[in-house]
This record gives C-alpha cells, sequence and structure tokens, in this order.
C-alpha cells in the first residue's frame, strides 16, 4: 500500500471517528433539552385489561384524585415513586403497579391485577380471591364471569378486607383448592356455575342450566364425589336423568342417591 492511500484512509478513520463524536454530542445535548423534569401528563396503562376486566385506566385515575393525589405539574424530585406504587397497588385488583418516567415528561403507571379464581359472596360483603390466595372486594362483580360461591360462608374478615388469607382458615384453603380443581377441569369448567354452601357438611354445585342441585356434602375428598357426579352425566343423563331427578347426591360413600322430581313417581 503507498503512503499517500494509507494517509488517505487514516484521514478517512479520523473524519469517520469526528463524525461519530459529533453525533453523540448533539444527541446528547438534545436529549438533554427535550428532558422534562416537570410532570406534564400521567398514562394509566392496565396491561392485563382485555383478560382481566376488573379495573379501568379512568377507575385509577379517579382513585389518585380521590386520594388528593397531585401529578401533572409537578417536580418529577417531588414525586416519592415507591410511595406511589404502593398507593395504587392499595387499590381494587390491583397486583402490582410500575412507575416510569418519560423524557417528555409523562408518567406512565404500567399495572398489573390479581386473577380471581372464584367470586365469594359473604355476610359483609363481596369479594374475588385468586390463585394466590389472595382476598380483594370486588368493585365491579359484572366484568369477570368466574365460580360463585355463595350462602352461609365462613368468612371471617372485616368488611372490604384486602390481603392474604389467613393460614389458619382451612376451609376457604379447601374451597380455593376445590374452586382450581373446577376451573382446571374440562367438563366441570364448562358446567359448574355457583356452589351453594348450606352449613360447612351441606355444600352443592348448581350446574349453569340450573336443573339440578349436586350435593357434595363438606369438602373432603371433593375430587372423588365430583367424579361421581360426572358419572351421573356419563350414565343417566342419556337416559332422561336430568327430566327424572332434581338431587343428585355424592355423599354417600360409592353410591349417587338421586330424588326424583315431585313430578315424578318415587321409586
Amino acid at each position: 500500500m503507498s503512503k499517500w492511500k494509507k494517509a488517505l484512509q487514516i484521514c478517512g478513520y479520523l473524519l469517520m471517528t469526528g463524525i461519530l463524536g459529533a453525533y453523540f454530542y448533539f444527541a446528547t445535548i438534545l436529549v438533554r433539552e427535550k428532558s422534562q423534569d416537570r410532570c406534564q401528563q400521567v398514562l394509566i396503562i392496565v396491561r392485563d385489561s382485555v383478560q382481566n376486566p376488573l379495573i379501568r385506566a379512568g377507575e385509577v385515575a379517579s382513585f389518585l384524585e380521590q386520594s388528593s393525589i397531585v401529578l401533572p405539574g409537578r417536580d418529577f424530585s417531588a414525586i416519592d415513586m415507591y410511595r406511589l406504587e404502593k398507593e395504587v397497588e392499595s387499590f381494587a385488583s390491583v397486583s402490582q403497579c410500575n412507575a416510569v418516567k418519560t423524557i417528555d415528561g409523562t408518567l406512565k403507571l404500567e399495572i398489573q391485577q390479581h386473577a380471581p379464581l372464584f367470586r365469594l359472596e359473604t355476610h359483609v360483603g363481596s369479594f374475588f380471591v385468586s390463585e394466590e390466595n389472595f382476598i380483594f372486594p370486588i368493585v365491579n362483580p359484572h366484568r369477570s364471569a368466574v365460580l360463585i360461591v355463595r350462602g352461609n360462608v365462613p368468612f371471617s374478615y372485616p368488611t372490604s378486607y384486602r390481603g392474604q388469607m389467613d393460614t389458619a382458615d382451612l376451609w376457604l384453603a379447601a374451597m380455593s383448592r376445590m374452586t382450581g380443581f373446577i376451573n382446571g377441569h374440562p367438563f366441570w369448567s364448562k358446567k359448574a356455575e355457583t356452589i351453594v354452601v348450606e352449613n360447612y357438611q351441606d355444600i352443592s354445585i348448581v350446574p349453569q342450566e340450573k336443573d339440578l342441585e349436586l350435593k357434595i356434602g363438606d369438602l373432603s375428598r371433593f375430587q372423588y364425589k365430583l367424579d361421581k357426579l360426572q358419572e351421573f352425566y356419563r350414565v343417566l343423563e342419556p337416559l332422561g336423568g336430568k327430566e327424572k331427578y332434581s338431587v343428585v347426591d355424592a355423599r354417600f360413600g360409592d353410591q349417587l342417591v338421586c330424588t326424583h322430581r315431585k313430578n315424578e313417581k318415587n321409586i
């Protein structure tokens, strides 16, 4: 390679380095100029709103307003991001909130919710219970079509309780296990709509058609009892079982005890 070619190559490298250096310098200046030290607007994003429509962004905004949390116009240095996240996480079904500042002065609140496993109707109010055994009050009961547990439900928590299930609450933990089994079952997830609690020993499942009462008694051996009740649908339903019987009882050992409808002759 000639000396002139080598000199031109070196000059080219130096020129390119200078251009890149100038680009990054002015890009840095531009970012600094665009960066806002004051909150210009708040953007609330509920990341799982489609599959879990329990709350909307507007409801979170109203909650912040009612809590006297003013954000637009405030310096970011005066906003305690951690405290803000915890405030939002105290609302309704919110499980996690990440507060993020952008260079244009937008404060983004990215929200993830607790996913309800079942709805619990109690003497002190209506609640959702999640797969992680987190209990939270229902803001709008019509937004999530989940299994309902109602009746004389044993519930020892305060009105509007929001928090983890007590580890000593064995009954509610057992109910969570059964509803989890039902929700994951190919047959019962489509069939069961409501669980009715008369007392600890008298629990029934009402199917979506509301044409039968399916008794399981207490929550012990619930999987075995549900398997027995499924046999009714497999064997007796094709023979007109739903027209003949009003109650199917799985409480008695290996037997299914069926009660005739009032307009049918008892056998």
